[in-house]
C-alpha cells in the first residue's frame, strides 16, 4: 500500500487531541484596551486614558466543526488583536482589562508582555484583580499574558487560551491622493472559469477603504502587474487574495493598517495562476522590487483541510505558471510528493534550473541582490489550521519587524541572501518556527541570515513526540530537507525561548524526504558551514513525558553512487551554541546516530556570547517611489495529498472517450489501445447526497457523479465505469458534509487500484490503467 503521509499525520493528530473539550465563546474580544501617549518610560499621562481608535479584532478557531477536523491540530481559544500607532520617539502607556473566566488576580508575577526580553527594561506592570498597567517603549507586536508560565506546559489550557496581541505600528504616509478606490461591486471581476472570479490591477495606484466591505461570499483574486501599487485604509478588511503567478513583475507595492483575509477555498481548483497548488496563497508574487507594510494576513477557512499559506514571494518550489495550461497539465504539489526525477520539464521563474533539471534562461525581473529583493515589515500573518504556513521572502528578501502565529512552518528561509530580523514568533502545535527547507529545485542557497527572533511559545510540544516519523523532533530551527540545492554559509544567531520547547535543532537530510526535489541522479544536497548560535531557553526542555530525545542530526543515510562532493547529503561544519535555563546546550542533548556520525563531519558545539538584546526601531513608513509585493509560499503543501474543497458536481455519470496523452501525475501516460471497466466503490454513514466523485486526466473531467446516483449495496454505493487503458487518472472525492468520513475505492477486477479513508472534504488518488 503506498504510504499515507497526511493521513498518518491525521490519525497522530487524533489520538493526542481527539478528547478536546470545545468552551463556549464570546462573540466579541474579551479585552478592553485603553492608551495614551508620554514621552518617557515612567511619565503619567498627560491626557484621559482613551480606548484604542482602532476595533480589536476577535476571531475564534474558524472551523466549523473542529472536533471533526485534525487539521486544527487541537488548536481552539480565541485571539484578540488591533493595530495602535505609536509616534516617533514617543511611549505608549497601556491599560489592560480582561473579562476572561480564571485570569483575574493572577497577580504580576504571573503577568506577561511578551516578548519579555524587550517589554522587562521598560518597567514592572501594575497588575490589580483583572486590570493591569504596563508601558511600550517601541513599536512590534506584544502578546498581553494574564497567565502563568505553567500554562504553557498543559496542553488543553494552552490549546484554549485567550489571547491578546497589540501590534504596535510606526506612523504610515497618507494614501496617495491620485489613489483610485477598488470599490466593493462585484462586477468588477471576471469568471476565469468555473465561476473562479478574478480582476487584474494594472500599473497604477489602487486603495481599499475601511467603508466598503469587501466580502464576496466567495473567493476572489487581486492580480498586480509592473508599477502597481495597493493600499489599505486603516481598518479596511478585504476577503480576498492578491496573486501573480503567470509573469514576473517589477515595483508592486502593498501597503496599510488593514486586514487581508483568506476567507474562501477557490470557486474551481486547478486554474493556472488562480487556483493551481502554487497560487493558491494570500498573496504571492514572483519577480522584483516587491514591497510589503504594516498588512495583517488571515486565514479564516470554515472548511477542513483548506491550505492557503500566508506571504511567499518567488517560492522555490513551484513553477511559473503556464495560463493556459500546456501539454503538462496544471502544476500540481504531488508531483514533489514522493516523488523522484525526472520530474516534469514546468519553467522555473526564478530558480537557476527548471524543474525538470534544464537551465533557466530567463532571469527577467528577477532579483539579483538585497537591494531589489522583496522587503517585507511590520505583516502580521495568522491561521488556525495546518497547510496555512507563515512567511517566506524568497530569494534576496528581507523580512524585519513581523510577527507570526500559525499553525505549521512559520519562518522559511529557503533561498540565497534572505534576511529576517526582529520578528515575533507564535508556533502553535505543529511545524517548525524556523523551517531550513524541503523541496526546493536545483539552485545556489548561500548567505541567509536569521537573527533577532522572539519564540514567544513553541506549543509544537504538543506533537513532537510522534511528528516527524523519523527521530527527529520539531524543534526551534529544522527540517526534514530533501532539496536538490546545496545550502550553505547561513546564519541563524539570537534566537530568544520563552516558554515550553521540546528542542532547539532537529536537522536530517533525507533523499525519502515526503517533499522533495533530488538531481536527475537521485541526489539530495547538502548543508555546510551553518551556524546556529546563540539560542537562549528559558526553561529546560519540555516535551509533555516523551521519552524519545528530539534534538537531532543526521545527513543522507545512503547517497546513490553518482551522489558524491556536495550531493552526498552531508550536514558539514554545522556549530551550535545555546544556553537552556542557565546551562549550556551541548552535545549530550543531541542524538546523531553512530552509525551514520560520518553525515554529520565536524559538529563544533561552542558558548553563547552575550550579545545585547536588539530592539525594533520606532521610524514612520514611508512610502518608496514604487515599491513592489511579491508573494509566493515556500511552505510544503499539506502532505500526501491536496486536500482543499471543490465545487461538487451535480450532474449525472458521464463518461468521455480520449486519446489524449496529458498526464498530471509524474507517470507518462501512453496512447489508449482499449477500454477497462473500472468499479468505484463510495461508503458514507451521512448524507450521500453531499457526496461527489471525479475521474479526471488533467483540468477534464472523464466521469462524474454522487454517491446518491450510484447503485445502492450492503457495503455502500457503487457504480461502473468505462475508461481507456494505458491512462494515468486522476481521482478525486470531495464530501461537503458537515461531519465529513468517507471510505472509497477504485477497483479493476479482484485488484484495489486507489482507495482511501478521510476525514476531510477533498482526497486526491492518481491511478494508471
Amino acid at each position: 500500500m503506498v504510504f499515507d503521509f497526511q493521513l498518518l499525520l491525521r490519525l497522530i493528530v487524533a489520538a493526542a487531541f481527539g478528547s478536546n473539550v470545545v468552551k463556549a465563546q464570546p462573540t466579541s474580544s474579551p479585552y478592553e484596551v485603553r492608551t495614551c501617549v508620554v514621552n518617557f518610560v515612567g511619565e503619567s499621562c498627560l491626557t484621559d486614558l482613551l480606548p484604542v481608535a482602532n476595533p480589536i479584532r476577535y476571531q475564534t478557531q474558524p472551523v466549523t466543526n473542529p472536533n471533526a477536523c485534525e487539521d486544527t491540530v487541537g488548536q481552539r481559544g480565541s485571539l484578540s488583536f488591533v493595530d495602535i500607532t505609536l509616534p516617533t520617539n514617543q511611549v505608549l502607556y497601556v491599560e489592560v482589562t480582561t473579562n476572561v473566566v480564571g485570569q483575574e488576580n493572577v497577580g504580576v508575577d504571573n503577568f506577561h508582555v511578551r516578548p519579555s526580553r524587550l517589554t522587562e527594561p521598560w518597567g514592572i506592570p501594575t497588575v490589580e484583580n483583572n486590570l493591569a498597567s504596563f508601558y511600550i517603549a517601541d513599536t512590534g507586536q506584544y502578546s498581553v499574558e494574564f497567565a502563568s508560565s505553567d500554562l504553557w506546559k498543559d496542553l488543553l489550557r494552552a490549546q484554549n487560551f485567550d489571547a491578546l496581541t497589540l501590534f504596535v505600528n510606526p506612523p504610515m504616509d497618507p494614501i496617495p491622493s491620485d489613489a483610485v478606490l477598488i470599490e466593493e461591486d462585484i462586477t468588477q471581476f471576471d469568471n476565469v472559469g468555473g465561476g473562479q472570479l478574478a480582476r487584474t490591477l494594472g500599473g497604477g495606484k489602487y486603495y481599499f477603504s475601511a467603508a466598503q466591505t469587501y466580502d464576496w461570499g466567495q473567493d476572489v483574486v487581486y492580480h498586480v502587474m509592473d508599477d502597481t501599487e495597493v493600499y489599505f485604509e486603516q481598518n479596511s478588511y478585504v476577503k480576498a487574495r492578491i496573486i501573480q503567478t503567470k509573469q514576473k513583475v517589477n515595483n508592486v507595492f502593498i501597503r496599510g493598517y488593514g486586514v487581508l483575509d483568506n476567507a474562501y477555498p477557490p470557486t474551481e481548483y486547478d486554474i493556472p495562476g488562480e487556483s493551481d497548488d502554487g497560487s493558491r496563497q494570500a498573496i504571492h508574487i514572483l519577480g522584483k522590487n516587491i514591497e510589503i507594510s504594516g498588512l495583517t494576513i488571515v486565514n479564516t477557512f470554515k472548511e477542513c483541510a483548506e491550505f492557503g499559506y500566508a506571504l511567499n514571494i518567488n517560492a522555490n518550489w513551484a513553477p511559473l505558471a503556464v495560463s493556459p495550461a500546456d501539454s503538462l497539465g496544471v502544476f500540481e504539489s504531488g508531483e514533489l510528493q514522493n516523488g523522484n526525477p525526472p520530474y516534469k520539464a514546468r519553467p522555473a521563474h526564478c530558480q537557476d534550473f527548471n524543474m525538470d533539471d534544464t537551465l533557466n534562461t530567463d532571469f527577467t525581473n528577477c532579483p539579483t541582490s538585497q537591494n531589489d529583493g522583496a522587503k517585507v515589515s511590520f505583516v502580521k500573518a495568522i491561521s488556525w489550521q495546518m497547510g496555512q504556513d507563515g512567511i517566506n521572502a524568497g530569494k534576496y528578501g528581507t523580512v524585519t519587524d513581523s510577527f507570526v502565529r500559525v499553525v505549521d512552518d512559520a519562518l522559511k528561509p529557503w533561498d540565497s541572501g534572505a534576511h529576517y530580523e526582529r520578528i515575533v514568533v507564535w508556533q502553535l502545535g505543529l511545524g517548525w518556527p524556523i523551517n531550513l527547507g524541503w523541496w526546493g529545485w536545483t539552485q545556489d542557497d548561500v548567505g541567509t541570515t536569521v537573527e533577532n527572533i522572539y519564540l514567544i511559545h513553541n506549543q509544537n510540544w504538543m506533537t513532537s513526540n510522534d511528528w516527524p516519523t523519523t527521530k527527529s523532533g520539531q524543534c526551534v530551527v529544522g527540517g526534514v530537507y530533501g532539496s536538490s540545492s546545496v545550502k550553505s554559509n547561513y546564519r541563524v544567531h539570537n534566537i530568544f525561548v520563552e516558554t515550553a520547547c521540546s528542542c532547539a535543532v532537529g536537522l536530517e537530510i533525507n533523499k525519502a524526504a515526503f517533499s522533495r526535489h533530488l538531481t536527475p541522479d537521485g541526489c539530495v544536497g547538502s548543508i555546510k558551514n551553518m551556524s546556529i548560535t546563540n539560542m537562549f531557553f528559558d526553561e529546560e526542555f519540555f516535551t509533555a513525558g516523551a521519552t524519545r530525545t528530539n534534538n537531532f542530526l543526521r545527513g543522507e543515510r545512503n547517497p546513490g553512487s553518482l551522489c558524491t562532493g556536495d550531493f552526498e547529503g552531508k550536514i558539514s561544519d554545522l556549530t551550535i551554541s545555546g544556553d537552556v535555563n542557565g546551562r549550556a546546550l551541548s552535545r549530550n542533548d543531541f542524538i546523531v546516530p553512530r552509525k551514520f556520525v560520518g553525515t554529520v563531519p565536524n559538529l563544533v558545539f561552542e558558548s553563547v556570547t552575550v550579545d545585547p538584546p536588539p530592539t525594533t526601531t520606532s521610524t514612520s513608513t514611508t512610502s518608496t517611489t514604487s515599491a513592489t509585493t511579491t508573494t509566493t509560499t515556500t511552505t510544503e503543501l499539506p502532505p500526501t495529498t491536496t486536500t482543499t474543497t471543490t465545487t461538487a458536481t451535480t450532474t449525472p455519470i458521464t463518461t468521455t472517450t480520449t486519446t489524449t496523452t496529458t498526464s498530471t501525475s509524474t507517470a507518462t501516460t501512453t496512447t489508449p489501445s482499449s477500454k477497462v471497466t473500472v468499479r468505484i466503490v463510495i461508503e458514507t454513514p451521512y448524507d450521500p447526497t453531499q457526496v461527489s466523485w471525479k475521474v479526471k486526466i488533467g483540468s477534464t473531467n472523464i466521469a462524474t457523479g454522487k454517491a446518491s446516483t450510484m447503485t445502492s449495496t450492503n457495503s455502500g454505493y457503487e457504480t461502473f465505469v468505462d475508461l481507456d487503458a494505458g491512462i494515468t487518472y486522476k481521482f478525486v472525492v470531495i464530501d461537503n458534509n458537515s461531519i465529513k468520513d468517507t471510505l472509497w475505492e477504485v477497483w479493476r477486477g479482484s485488484n484495489v487500484l486507489a482507495d482511501g479513508d478521510c476525514n476531510c472534504r477533498k482526497i486526491v488518488r492518481y491511478f494508471t490503467l
